[in-house]
């Protein structure tokens, strides 16, 4: 039996769940949601990670801002969030598979494919709008991570997207502002799946994601290549640096989800929980620049070593280790 108390955690953790997912969809930062709605960025995270209830007046802004109804985001009583406004040509555009557009094949790269990486968002229910904005974002990312960022114009990105110029500046004003995108849509690739956003087992999503890091295949190639630019321009450079900061935050955000999951089922160890996120940070970047970009040589087998030594020693509860190591 299930009392009101757990009752109404669950449902606000569901809550936190949708409105995640619809403001990642969306390919809206969390501070400009924060400032869109109103409230400071650290309110907003707590609200995501379920240790703060959302105001009404605020789930009815971010309804709004990522054009969902305020019922899905409330109740989830729908298959897929609603769109709020009917797109009159969905129906005809989506007749071609839109992770393919000329001049640059967008890395959208399936479930099944790649286990750990999250697929791509289901756009009959998304506006045109939006759909412009992520097939911009695609594209800029594959751009940013194969070129170079500073070497990719506007026009490039144009071009890669079959879009104008003028279609790229109405929606990302500035270069900075399709970066940020850019580091979010990383951000979704490496991060989006259910399985971080809502652990089911807080334990096997974390020896799951470390797996996705510790193989360097094309996609996650591209995912590094767009951090590491980002982390050597933002030690020079106050705009990126508070753009890569934004970002990470919310990095810190999920996996902070995950871990708190596990130490309220006893699977993860408890503690300062903010040093345990930071540590396993830390270390999932350095291996993941390490092998990115070949400065050592680490095979497969010692990356996996790696990474389940310092769980063991660090993170999990002791029953959790090596034992279940896979």
């Amino acid at each position: 039996m299930v009392d009101a108390d757990e009752g109404a955690d669950e449902k606000q953790r569901s809550l936190a769940i949708r409105v995640r997912r619809a403001i990642g969809t969306a390919g809206i930062n969390h501070s400009e949601v924060a400032r869109s709605i109103g409230i400071e960025p650290s309110k907003l995270s707590k609200s995501l990670a379920g240790t703060r209830k959302f105001r009404v007046e605020e789930i009815s802004r971010i309804a709004e801002l990522t054009e969902v109804t305020t019922d899905w985001l409330t109740s989830g009583r729908t298959a897929q969030p609603p769109r709020r406004r009917i797109v009159s040509d969905f129906h005809q555009e989506n007749q071609a598979h839109e992770a393919k557009v000329p001049g640059v094949t967008v890395a959208v790269t399936t479930a099944e494919e790649h286990p750990g990486l999250r697929s791509e968002p289901d756009s009959t229910w998304m506006s045109k709008g939006t759909r412009n904005r992520r097939k911009i974002v695609a594209a800029a990312w594959e751009l940013y991570a194969d070129r170079g960022i500073d070497k990719v114009r506007t026009e490039d990105v144009a071009r890669a997207c079959g879009m104008t110029t003028s279609a790229i500046n109405y929606h990302f004003r500035t270069k900075t502002q399709l970066l940020q995108a850019a580091l979010r849509y990383s951000l979704e690739i490496i991060g989006g799946t259910r399985e971080l956003r809502d652990p089911a087992d807080p334990v096997a999503a974390l020896r799951h994601f470390a797996k996705v890091h510790a193989g360097v295949d094309d996609t996650v190639r591209r995912v590094w290549s767009i951090w590491i630019q980002s982390w050597s321009a933002a030690a020079s450079d106050e705009h990126t640096r508070l753009n890569l900061t934004a970002v990470y935050t919310e990095w810190l955000d999920m996996i902070t989800g995950v871990i708190l999951a596990g130490q309220r089922e006893g699977t993860i160890r408890t503690g300062n929980t903010a040093l345990i996120v930071k540590s396993l940070s830390i270390f999932i970047d350095g291996l993941g620049v390490a092998r990115s970009t070949a400065q050592m040589p680490v095979t497969d087998d010692e990356a996996m070593t790696m990474l389940e030594d310092y769980l063991t020693a660090h993170v999990l509860t002791k029953p959790h280790s090596q034992e279940e190591g896979t």
